[in-house]
């Protein structure tokens, strides 16, 4: 896949997985959307990799519509999306109480 040039929105691209995958994305030639619950965070990652940043709360189907528009309308269609959204929690896969 030709990757260079393709819009790409990544949610949860202000840190971890989503940062490193927003900052490898833009290496290669992609218009990165970096969408995260944390404003500031995904302003510092679009800021890096010369993308675009919305706050976005992928909970919240308002806030993911708004953002995927003001992307496409900066970018044009997405080509590649990238879900690493998310908060882990610390505890046992499986439990006495069943799965996490």
């Amino acid at each position: 896949m030709e990757i260079a040039g393709q819009a790409a929105l990544i949610s949860g691209g202000g840190s971890g997985l989503g940062r490193a995958t927003a900052l490898a994305l833009a290496q290669a030639g992609a218009r990165v959307a970096v969408l995260d619950i944390n404003e500031a965070a995904a302003v510092a990652v679009a800021k890096e990799t010369g993308g675009f940043a919305a706050a976005c709360d992928v909970t919240n189907t308002t806030d993911t519509e708004q953002a995927v528009a003001a992307a496409r309308e900066r970018h044009g269609p997405a080509r590649l999306a990238v879900a690493c959204a998310g908060i882990g929690t610390a505890g046992r896969i499986v439990g006495r109480d069943g799965p996490l």
